[in-house]
């Protein structure tokens, strides 16, 4: 049984250091706006080329703590070999059942690690199982009302975009707890791509460019798994696109 507690808002990701350098304004926000939000790591990244699980364990804890989310567990799979199998969507099902969150973000169906397209995969299989009371029948059953994909390092448009302007800073600093895994100066480590010296550049890019599609500076980019329910059309794009700081200040 994982240790869970319920959540208005809850990330899946493979890997310790997927969350923040994904979806973490995301949840920042969230938490900012009142709501509760949590994080699900399927593995401890034991495969990853620099740190240890015990200290990947940690970064991921004082991230957890700078994003100020109210659970964040480990589902114990092992790294570099998750697929999509019963076993896997039993324990998702599982979390699901016992966080009860309304939104669910989870990665990319492609990405450039495998990991990554096999969690999208097993989210995209476990939420409607989740709903199923025969299913695993000892826990009540829940099924979030929305699966968010974020968008990964390859892009692609997005259906919907988070402005996450006011919790830049934080987000930037919930991925550098993560310190083991970039780039320091005189490591004698083997060298990876997300130790590269300009990676983290390219993570501001990524957000930078997702603003940029709603005329803003930071956005989160994401792709969703059915149709949103509207009720007040209007009230949904009251928010101008691209409007200048000049006219808000005006009288």
């Amino acid at each position: 049984m994982i240790d869970a507690k319920p959540c208005d808002i809850v990330a899946f990701t493979a890997h310790p250091d997927d969350v923040e350098l994904n979806c973490g304004g995301t949840l920042a926000l969230a938490v900012r706006q009142g709501w509760k939000a949590g994080a699900v790591d399927f593995t401890r990244g034991e495969l990853g080329t620099r740190g240890t699980p015990e200290v990947r364990a940690r970064e991921a804890e004082e991230a957890a703590r700078v994003l100020g989310l109210s659970c964040r567990t480990n589902l114990g799979l092992p790294d570099g070999r998750l697929r999509d199998t019963d076993e896997a969507r039993l324990l998702v099902v599982r979390a699901l059942r016992l966080l009860r969150p309304r939104v669910v973000i989870a990665p990319p169906l492609a990405d450039h690690h495998p990991d990554h397209g096999a969690v999208g995969a097993i989210l995209a299989a476990s939420l409607h199982l989740a709903g199923i009371a025969k299913y695993a029948p000892d826990l009540e059953p829940w099924r979030p009302h929305a699966l968010l994909h974020y968008l990964g390092m390859r892009g692609g448009p997005p259906d919907l975009v988070v402005d996450v302007t006011s919790v830049y800073e934080t987000r930037v600093a919930a991925i550098l707890a993560h310190a083991s895994q970039f780039h320091r100066e005189g490591s004698a480590e083997r060298p990876t791509r997300i130790a590269h010296p300009h990676f983290l550049e390219a993570v501001e890019a990524a957000v930078r460019r997702s603003g940029a599609l709603i005329g803003v500076r930071y956005g989160e980019g994401y792709t969703l798994e059915g149709p949103v329910p509207v009720a007040d059309l209007v009230a949904l794009f009251a928010e101008e696109p691209w409007k200048h700081p000049e006219a808000q200040a005006r009288p």
